[in-house]
């Protein structure tokens, strides 16, 4: 049996179907009881008994206690209960309390059916479309998934709706009537359908009705509608070749972006092959990561960076070094911040220069981590920029210098990053590395670190608004607004 095919005939009792399979199997227990004392007169402490026989065998199978349950069913079964002959085919089904067989469970749920269960119908329907457990018809699929449909049975309108979207057993494809069935499924909380309109919505352009509809299906547990929704939250993000110097940038919708530095047009060339092959797989990979799903980011990050795309390296160099969707490994972290680094990833390369200095791996190697950040440092990474302004002004490994702490802060608060501007702000505060003390200036920086997500700024800068006049604060203000237009150079 496939599993999809499982996953379908199990999916009303996971979760909060379960409740609502089981309310209205009572409301239809009503009416089967009802239509068996109009028709064939049977004694009502007869039903009565019946129903405390149904009720003790349902209990027993949503406790788990399966062989209970078999057995009771099957008695009822064998009196003509259609409930009963519907779970006993669910039992054979699943292979709860016996051993799984689906002639016997299409034996069980065609008995079912004759006696009004539409669920029944629901279940014949895919195994007559698959031919599982017998014979084999287009026909009576579409007959059983019918008339479950036109009784208004949730299951067999979603198995109608995917017969339309699919054009299957004997019906013309048409996306308008899988939308029709799909939503009348899924209006019921038939969760099953959600993944459905998903794709249909999908098909026919209505993104955002897909996006909503994927994203419900996961909210109910359906890990199927995971890769759909990042593959179209993926479509806004961009990769481009920068012409002439031998860069790629990557960015994401989630506003994430990464460039990769080849070390010579033979690399780029070989990388770019292996790129076009598996770059719309990376931009699903990169959008979970930058969006915290980090299982589905190594679903697809891992096999593209063992084919060697160095951005993939890199992610997987972030999840094994922080621990995300995987177990900490600062040893694997090692081994794919080196190939990413060896690619042209210049943040890889400040990433395992931090892992050598501190020696999270094991060992310490203060001496390369020097070397790399002195490398990136010079290339433009503001990062390794404000590791080096560290170094310089801890004095480890190297001349202490607050001065040349300071200019490495000033480079990479140049570049854009926030704790370089909160270094370099504290600098102007305390007249540090050859700074003149100047609290103006020092507001400026600490309200471009604070905008730029540094959150010891904050401190600083609510500290100093209290210090300086409202004058002050407004004219320091205008010269963050001009600064931040001139991208933070020459400030």
């Amino acid at each position: 049996m496939t599993d999809t095919l499982r996953v379908l005939f199990t999916s009303l009792f996971e979760g909060k179907q379960a409740m609502k399979h089981v309310k209205k199997n009572f409301g239809m227990r009503i009416i089967i009881s009802w239509v068996t004392i109009v028709f064939l007169a049977v004694p009502s402490f007869v039903q009565s008994s019946f129903a405390q026989d149904f009720d003790k065998a349902l209990s027993a199978y949503l406790d788990g206690e399966y062989a209970v349950a078999l057995k009771e069913f099957h008695k009822l079964a064998e009196l003509g209960d259609g409930e009963a002959q519907f779970y006993l085919g669910e039992m054979y089904v699943v292979g709860q309390g016996v051993e799984r067989n689906l002639f016997r469970a299409r034996k069980w749920f065609l008995r079912a059916s004759e006696r009004g269960n539409f669920d029944a119908d629901s279940r014949l329907a895919l195994l007559y479309e698959s031919g599982l457990g017998g014979e084999q018809s287009d026909t009576l699929a579409l007959y059983h998934a019918r008339r479950g449909a036109d009784n208004n049975n949730a299951a067999s309108q979603a198995n109608l709706a995917k017969f339309y979207e699919k054009g299957s057993v004997g019906v013309a494809q048409s996306d308008e009537d899988a939308l029709k069935w799909y939503l009348l499924a899924a209006y019921k909380g038939f969760t099953p359908a959600y993944l459905g309109l998903g794709r249909v919505y999908e098909k026919i352009g209505e993104i955002d009705d897909a996006k909503l509809w994927y994203q419900l299906a996961i909210d109910e547990g359906d890990e199927d509608a995971r890769k759909p929704l990042a593959r179209l939250k993926a479509k806004n993000a961009d990769a481009k070749q920068t012409a002439g110097n031998n860069r790629k940038v990557v960015s994401s919708s989630s506003g994430g972006t990464i460039a990769v530095e080849y070390p010579d047009e033979a690399a780029r060339q070989s990388s770019d092959r292996v790129w076009e092959d598996d770059k719309d797989d990376f931009l699903v990979g990169a959008n979970a990561y930058l969006d915290g799903d980090f299982s589905l980011a190594l679903e697809f990050l891992y096999p593209l960076a063992e084919k060697g795309v160095p951005l993939a390296q890199f992610y997987m160099g972030e999840m094994f070094d922080r621990g995300l969707g995987i177990n900490q490994n600062p040893q694997a972290a090692v081994k794919w911040f080196t190939a990413a680094y060896k690619n042209g990833v210049s943040e890889a390369g400040n990433n395992l220069a931090y892992i050598y200095y501190t020696g999270s791996a094991g060992f310490v190697d203060r001496q390369t981590a020097m070397d790399i950040y002195h490398k990136e440092a010079h290339a433009g990474n503001s990062a390794s920029q404000v590791s080096l302004g560290h170094a310089y002004a801890d004095g480890k490994d190297v001349f202490p210098s607050d001065k040349v702490a300071v200019r490495w802060y000033r480079e990479a608060a140049e570049n854009g990053n926030p704790v370089g501007m909160f270094q370099l702000g504290l600098a102007y505060y305390h007249s540090i590395g050859g700074v003149t003390w100047d609290y103006d200036t020092a507001y400026m920086w600490f309200s471009l670190a604070d905008e730029e997500g540094d959150e010891d700024a904050l401190v600083y800068k609510s500290k100093l608004a209290k210090q300086l006049t409202k004058e002050r604060v407004l004219k320091a203000d205008k010269r963050a607004s001009e600064c931040r237009e001139r991208s933070f150079k020459g400030c």
